[in-house]
């Protein structure tokens, strides 16, 4: 048993709390902290989601009443990462966490599959860190500041910085938040102010899904949640089924590529299988909580509403019920004698000859009707009702008009493949047809040029970036035009083009 512990601060990772009892106490062994501090030896691999949590409390002094579930909701990333699982699921990894028993906790959140990845080092902002020291004499890790895609404190809008302590290791070293790991020198910021302003909103819904203790959902539930609101911005029909080529084109609109690529969610929007085409499907997949927060995000949607919802719909099947007017025996017979008097007649002849009669038959007595009603036998040989010479002219041109409405469009450009052409025209299945050669023929040869479309990009956001107030860089082009800031060989042809 362990005779005090340090004053747990607001926030405070518990990976922090015992660094700062290690230092306090003199401890060189990590080994000897660790059997100091749960009673036992034991492997600690994470920060985030430390275990054996039921032995580290009874452990402590017997004048603590400091609980486990009090660490776990307060001092451990856990509910941040459970906020979108199932009671079941979010249950188990609570008993993994006291208990310790049982598998890796991370791969019961999903990370081992996920896109999304947390970040390697512990992050600290160096206002937060400066402050800290004048006021305790001390600083510490703060969990908000550990929360995956948030770029910024919001406390003081300033850039996190990585300390050099490792969030994930099999047998750490417990560093403190001091000196020797942390400075108070501020990052410049080579965000535009739209990027900050997305990521402080998405930073204060993180923060409050980290310090709430909401309901956990089923993910079917959530799934229908967003069903509901994407019908009510006209992107779901009805009965619930997905515009999704709008709905892709509405969240590239709100979100810039450069973006989507810091928070580990770029889209490519050729991409069949890319990852928002599958977010709002039924399946057992986690998904991280940061691309839930996106959604959400872009749905306009605060996340209290989400959790505090208790009824949606989805997807729902539209079924209209006729009550039939006319006594069946009575329309059987009048069928009948339609079919005697026409004998010899195919089904579209008797449908012509006993208009409403059929229809009535046919929608209410189905089952009958195929019994009694003699089949075609012989079929005229079908001739192909189209005139594909012609339709090939008149694709042609809708083809090349949405290329120029593509090249002319206003905002951020766009990429002229065959998939933008066919969106733009609106076109569906048949606009694929092999006959129409001349039209297949201009898809194939209009597709951009890579190298012109970074140029329109790279052009454009100098376009924009004049606007503003302040210097153009080839960096801040960059991330405008929605490159990312590894790219080389784009940022010499940034360069080449300002330089001109």
């Amino acid at each position: 048993m362990i005779n005090f512990l340090p004053v747990m601060y607001d926030d405070e990772l518990l990976y922090s709390v015992i660094a700062r009892y290690k230092q306090m106490c003199g401890m060189l062994s990590n080994q000897a902290m660790v059997k100091d501090i749960f009673g036992k030896l034991i492997i600690i691999k994470s920060t985030l989601f430390p275990k054996h949590l039921d032995a580290f409390v009874q452990n402590l002094p017997p004048t603590s009443k400091l609980t486990t579930k009090e660490i776990i909701m307060k001092h451990t990333m856990f509910p941040f990462y459970t906020s979108f699982l199932s009671e079941e699921k979010a249950q188990s990894i609570y008993e993994i966490m006291a208990e310790g028993k049982g598998r890796a906790v991370e791969s019961l959140i999903g990370f081992g599959g996920s896109k999304v990845k947390i970040p390697i080092y512990l992050r600290y902002c160096p206002i937060c860190f400066e402050n800290d020291i004048k006021k305790y004499g001390e600083s510490y890790f703060r969990r908000s500041h550990q929360i995956v895609g948030v770029l910024y404190c919001s406390k003081h809008e300033v850039l996190l910085k990585d300390s050099t302590v490792l969030s994930t290791e099999s047998g750490f070293d417990f560093k403190c938040a001091d000196a020797e790991v942390c400075d108070i020198a501020v990052l410049t910021d080579p965000f535009p102010t739209r990027i900050k302003e997305l990521n402080l909103q998405y930073t204060h819904n993180a923060e409050r899904l980290l310090k709430g203790d909401y309901p956990r959902k089923q993910l079917d539930f959530i799934i229908s949640f967003y069903i509901d609101k994407l019908r009510s911005k006209g992107l779901a029909s009805d009965n619930g089924n997905l515009y999704m080529n709008d709905v892709q084109e509405e969240f590239l609109s709100y979100f810039p590529d450069a973006y989507l690529e810091i928070m580990q969610s770029a889209i490519d929007p050729e991409n069949p299988t890319n990852w928002l085409r599958f977010f709002v499907r039924s399946n057992n997949k986690n998904r991280s909580p940061l691309r839930h927060l996106l959604f959400l995000q872009f749905l306009d949607v605060d996340i209290n509403e989400l959790f505090q919802t208790t009824t949606v719909v989805g997807k729902r099947k539209i079924v209209e019920e006729f009550t039939p007017l006319f006594d069946i025996n009575e329309r059987r017979n009048m069928w009948l004698k339609i079919i005697e008097e026409h004998k010899g007649a195919t089904r579209s002849e008797l449908k012509e000859i006993g208009k409403g009669l059929h229809t009535w038959i046919f929608r209410y007595d189905r089952e009958w009707y195929e019994k009694v009603t003699p089949r075609v036998k012989t079929r005229k040989p079908r001739t192909d009702p189209v005139d594909w010479e012609q339709k090939d002219e008149e694709c042609l041109m809708l083809a090349k008009e949405a290329v120029k409405a593509i090249l002319n469009k206003s905002g951020k450009p766009v990429r002229v493949t065959p998939w933008r052409i066919k969106l733009t025209i609106g076109a569906r299945r048949w606009f694929e047809n092999e006959k129409l050669v001349r039209t297949q023929q201009f898809l194939r040869e209009s597709k951009e040029d890579i190298s012109n479309y970074r140029v329109r990009k790279i052009r454009w956001a100098i376009d924009e970036l004049s606007k503003q107030d302040g210097s153009i860089t080839a960096y801040k082009v960059q991330l405008y035009a929605g490159f990312g800031g590894g790219e080389n060989e784009v940022r010499e042809l940034i360069e080449r083009i300002l330089g001109e």
